[in-house]
């Protein structure tokens, strides 16, 4: 809260008129606490979603990177660290979304996937996604081709087995051919696989 009031006092004058504030000052910490406490994590939520739709209305084609983050700040109720999946958009410098990952024992890849749906239907506007290669599973990456949406994910030697498979999958792939015809080719290695899939 400390960092969200200093925020604030450096853009008062911007702020407080269309806030609907009179005094020449923001809230101190203490005052948006108790006014935070006040809110259910779903209505904070449900009110933020809502911000973010009538900001980003504009806009078309992001990016959102998906990443997991451990709090060193705050525990759970077992005294674990709060392990959270962020859903980040580098260019607007913003978190749309965040998800307990350890809810219902889930891991970052079956989080985002118990959630993307709902996500892309709250953010249309974000049409690629980025991760690592803890996301490069045939079930995520089936959920996002049925939701139409494109994804960019870096694999490195500590997956080899993934790894392995990629280079299988392009090793006839032509380097000198359109970047098009390179993704048609894959597109169509990728439906036989998933039809294959058990």
């Amino acid at each position: 809260m400390t960092h969200i009031v200093e925020w604030a006092t450096s853009h008062w004058d911007e702020l407080k008129t269309p806030l609907g504030f009179t005094s020449n000052k923001p809230p101190d910490a203490t005052t948006l606490s108790r006014t935070l406490a006040k809110l259910s994590l779903k209505d904070f939520r449900q009110a933020m979603t809502a911000f973010f739709q009538c900001l980003l209305a504009e806009q078309s084609n992001l990016t959102v990177a998906a990443d997991g983050k451990t709090s060193k700040q705050f525990h759970q109720d077992d005294g674990k660290p709060i392990h959270l999946l962020n859903l980040f958009v580098h260019d607007l410098n913003l978190v749309l979304a965040e998800y307990p990952v350890h809810e219902n024992k889930t891991n970052e890849e079956s989080c985002f996937r118990q959630h993307a749906e709902d996500f892309f239907e709250k953010y249309p506007f974000v049409q690629l996604l980025t991760g690592d290669a803890a996301f490069m599973t045939r079930p995520l990456l089936q959920v996002l081709q049925d939701l139409g949406k494109d994804y960019i994910l870096c694999v490195k030697n500590n997956q080899p087995t993934v790894l392995e498979s990629l280079k299988q999958t392009f090793a006839n792939v032509d380097e000198n051919t359109p970047v098009e015809e390179n993704t048609s080719a894959f597109q169509k290695i990728e439906k036989k696989r998933l039809r294959d899939c058990p």
